[in-house]
């Protein structure tokens, strides 16, 4: 028909794959921000207990961020949907650690769910927007 222009098919084979990866990434990453920041509150040799949570959000962030990023550069478009997916994803997997662990869910579970979307899917972005070096 006039008008539809070149529509190329979406390979979902390739999507899950990149998500999947980048979720991994993800999950490593927010496991190594996590052990900085036990390893500098140790140094502090202060502990306090409310910045325990806000720290972990912080590291819960910073993973999906990566993870995020990492996906839209495998995948090279949708980077906002790919990141905040791959964002979701690592979420879930810690939500289900905490749950195994003991921790409660509850609203305030789903409030952390909030920025760690928010952090894959800028990610994602910044991934998909990123320029190719010349060479």
């Amino acid at each position: 028909m006039k008008g539809e222009g070149n529509k190329t098919a979406v390979n979902w084979r390739k999507i899950v794959k990149v998500i999947l990866f980048g979720t991994i990434i993800g999950v490593i990453l927010t496991l190594l921000f996590t052990a900085l920041s036990t390893v500098i509150m140790v140094k502090m040799q202060s502990i306090i207990a409310p910045a325990v949570m806000p720290l972990a959000i912080v590291s819960v962030c910073l993973g999906t961020f990566g993870g995020g990023y990492i996906t839209a550069r495998l995948n090279q478009s949708m980077g906002m949907a790919v990141g905040a997916l791959c964002g979701i994803m690592v979420f879930v997997i810690f939500l289900g650690l905490g749950a195994i662990f003991g921790s409660e869910l509850g609203l305030m579970s789903l409030i952390r769910l909030i920025p760690a979307v928010i952090a894959g899917a800028i990610g994602g972005i910044l991934g998909v927007n990123r320029r190719k070096r010349r060479k």
